[in-house]
């Protein structure tokens, strides 16, 4: 039973394991979704910002130290004067670029506009950004986001491609782009994503896998103790607290069998105790429990041999089995026990034997044992019954 408990308790914890594993990967993975569209959503804001720049065909926006005009922006209306205000057209990819700087200084996410062939030498992409763009050309594939690291710190990094609309051929087709070719891509970084929260996960299955190993425990322990009672009471005889007649035949068959295996001698001892019907009606069933008691103590302990073996067989009748015993040992045996129970000196003033409680014994011993053990037994009992016939207080031997 302690074997199957400490089974439980490792299948136990191997699924408390099991959902550990499974929640933080879940979680990672959730997290990991999270960002990745949080990097999709800028890019798409990013997308709409240039498409809405785009419809108006540029914007105009005052010439500052910050924004001065865009030297690679062929156009003829690029720089106006409007009531003494120098004005320069911002395009989708100027304005890109002033607000990915902006965004860097306040967000800790960074964008930029890279290509393989870009108008502004500053929009070449780095090594990263390089090899993403080149499989775009080579997969057809326009997306690409993973996690890194540098240093101690770690980012998350994501890129899709531009593809050239009709607005965008009038300053990449020079370069010769065509219409729905990937004319590069932007660039996002998201610096120090947050991290999932593993250890309340942790922690939570170990506090449920701790209370359910010991509930599984207590549980356990218990049901050893109800398992142990239960069969106590199944095998084990009420009163006399020696094994019952259903234990011994389980028992017997087991010595039988290793009795042939070995080709040894096997004996049997049946006993019943003198006139106790005329014992109860004198003393009470109380008396006679007690007696009982005693003679069963009495029998289990002058047994020495660990492989000698007695049960309760009847109301008043016992049943001793020695294994590797031959007539002698048998016989010496019987006598042990008639002495032993008389000296207990249980007064039984109507035995029509003495005036105390006596005890008859058949003895039988098979040197070849038959697989039928109810042979040996019927032999004792015949013995026992040479026994009382015999004047009682006494053994015979079946022969």
């Amino acid at each position: 039973m302690k074997k199957k408990l400490y089974t439980v308790v490792m299948i136990w914890m191997f699924i408390i394991g099991v959902s550990i594993y499974w929640n933080i990967i879940s979680i990672k993975s959730n997290q990991d979704a999270l960002v990745l569209q949080t990097a999709k959503t800028i890019f798409d804001q990013m997308v709409i910002t240039r498409q809405w720049n785009s419809s108006h065909n540029g914007v105009y926006v005052k010439i500052t130290d910050q924004t001065k005009p865009n030297i690679y922006l062929k156009d003829s209306q690029r720089d106006l004067e409007c009531d003494g205000i120098l004005l320069t057209k911002i395009n989708p990819a100027f304005m890109t670029r002033q607000i990915s700087e902006l965004t860097n200084k306040k967000r800790g996410i960074q964008f930029h506009v890279a290509g393989l062939n870009p108008l502004r030498p500053e929009n070449g992409p780095d090594v990263w950004e390089k090899n993403v763009l080149e499989r775009f050309s080579e997969s057809g594939s326009i997306e690409k986001g993973e996690f890194l690291s540098e240093g101690n710190d770690t980012y998350f990094r994501y890129m899709k491609g531009l593809k050239a609309e009709q607005s965008c051929l009038k300053c990449h087709l020079e370069k010769g782009y065509k219409l729905d070719d990937v004319l590069g891509g932007i660039s996002i970084k998201i610096f120090n994503p947050p991290k999932a929260q593993i250890f309340p996960v942790i922690l939570g299955h170990l506090i449920i896998g701790i209370v359910g190993i010991f509930i599984i425990i207590f549980s356990g322990f218990k049901l050893i103790d109800a398992y142990k009672i239960i069969n106590h009471q199944a095998t084990f005889d009420a009163l006399t607290s020696i094994p019952n007649r259903r234990y011994f035949n389980d028992r017997i068959l087991m010595e039988v069998k290793r009795s042939r295996r070995l080709d040894r001698p096997f004996s049997v001892i049946m006993a019943d105790i003198d006139n106790f019907k005329n014992y109860n009606d004198c003393y009470g069933h109380d008396k006679g429990d007690k007696a009982l008691i005693s003679v069963a103590n009495t029998i289990k302990k002058t047994l020495r041999r660990p492989s000698d073996f007695c049960a309760r067989y009847g109301g008043e009748e016992f049943i001793i089995i020695m294994p590797e015993t031959d007539k002698n040992g048998a016989i010496h045996l019987a006598r042990q026990l008639i002495e032993n129970i008389q000296n207990l000196n249980i007064k039984h003033k109507r035995s029509d034997v003495q005036n105390m409680l006596t005890l008859s014994l058949g003895v039988a011993t098979e040197t070849k044992l038959s697989p039928r053990y109810e042979k040996i037994l019927k032999k004792a009992d015949k013995a026992l019954y040479k026994a009382k016939a015999n004047g009682k207080n006494r053994y015979e031997f079946f022969t």
